[in-house]
């Protein structure tokens, strides 16, 4: 019986181990897939997708990049992308640390009102808000434009990120706080001087997840994006699809070169991401 209770932690452990190898496979699997695909001709891609390529066909790369069947290049849909996905983090996340500060420090039932408002927003799928803000941009004559796309996503993104550094700022010391209000400091003040500096890996946490999905966020960008100069990278490579076929070659070398800067960036803010997430966890 002894033994059997010393084995079961070893046993669970190999089936932890396994579990995450299992999950790991099954996320790289579909990135390498791509990868290889998007160096093959597209006979290889249709009749052998799970092998590698006989020859590397790196002209895919070069269709990509200069488009086809519309004629619209890669980097036209790249930009689009960088506005609408900059805008929304910016505005989304400034404005819902702003909400989420402000509720922490609320001492009124209103706050958690707030609180509970926001949480019901987040619940609420995307998809019941397209046809709304469809009419509104046509009645307001910004359809097709990526900028007033970006501020839509803020609108969306505010709650999610009110909350979330809602519970950040709940852990704030409260003794800084105190020390600066005596000292005569405002709100405002205090925010920006003490709070925010010190909160930057929470910000920069909630940034970076509203980044992910908004770089690839194809739905509402597809119903409000109509003309073709004005699509960002998830619409935009529906181009490689015609009526009749597909140049599979071209379609997955966009596919990598669109999540390309996803992986740079995170590679560049890793690090400060998990050190700004460390001492948010030791305060």
């Amino acid at each position: 019986m002894v033994k059997r209770q010393n084995l079961l932690p070893t046993v669970l452990k190999i089936l932890g181990f396994l579990c995450l190898g299992l999950w790991t496979l099954a996320t790289i699997a579909p990135v390498l897939g791509s990868l290889l695909s998007s160096v093959k001709v597209q006979t290889e891609i249709i009749s052998e997708p799970l092998s590698l390529p006989e020859r590397f066909a790196f002209d895919n790369y070069r269709r990509a990049w200069e488009g086809t069947n519309l004629g619209e290049p890669l980097i036209t849909f790249a930009r689009n992308s960088l506005i609408a996905t900059s805008s929304g983090v910016v505005i989304g996340v400034g404005a819902g640390t702003l909400a989420g500060y402000a509720i922490t420090r609320s001492q009124t039932r209103f706050g958690g009102l707030l609180n509970r408002y926001f949480v019901l927003l987040i619940t609420l799928p995307f998809v019941v808000t397209w046809i709304p803000l469809f009419f509104l941009s046509d009645r307001l004559g910004v359809l097709s434009n990526p900028l007033a796309l970006g501020v839509m996503y803020a609108a969306r993104l505010i709650p999610f990120a009110a909350v979330m550094m809602r519970a950040y700022f709940s852990s704030f010391p409260l003794d800084l706080i105190e020390a600066a209000k005596i000292d005569g400091s405002g709100e405002l003040s205090l925010f920006r001087r003490i709070v925010l500096p010190l909160s930057w890996g929470g910000v920069i946490a909630v940034s970076l997840v509203q980044v992910i999905f908004l770089w690839n966020e194809l739905g509402l960008g597809q119903v409000l994006l109509l003309s073709p100069e004005s699509r960002t990278l998830p619409v935009g490579l529906t181009q490689f699809r015609g009526q009749y076929g597909a140049d599979y070659g071209a379609l997955f070398a966009s596919l990598v070169l669109t999540i390309a800067p996803i992986i740079v960036l995170y590679a560049f803010t890793e690090r400060k991401l998990t050190e700004g997430l460390r001492m948010g966890a030791m305060k």
